[in-house]
């Protein structure tokens, strides 16, 4: 199904793709480069998750080690 398109001020906007349909081929390498696309991200984001877990930026140390932090 076909509609037409119309620019800011209301007049129909020529077909740019000359008139011509999509093709199922067309249609076919468009939807497996979707599919390849977010499964590259899901396994980028897998990756990084088992290979590099998030490390807390501040570790607290035992009470003992307060003297010798003042002392530096």
């Amino acid at each position: 199904m076909l509609t037409e398109k119309f620019d800011p001020y209301g007049e129909v906007l020529p077909d740019a793709a000359g008139g011509k349909p999509e093709t199922a081929a067309s249609a076919m390498l468009g939807r497996v480069g979707q599919y390849a696309f977010w499964l590259l991200v899901v396994i980028i984001v897998s990756v990084r998750i088992v290979y590099y877990p998030a490390a807390p930026a501040f570790q607290v140390g035992a009470a003992a080690d307060v003297q010798q932090v003042v002392i530096r």
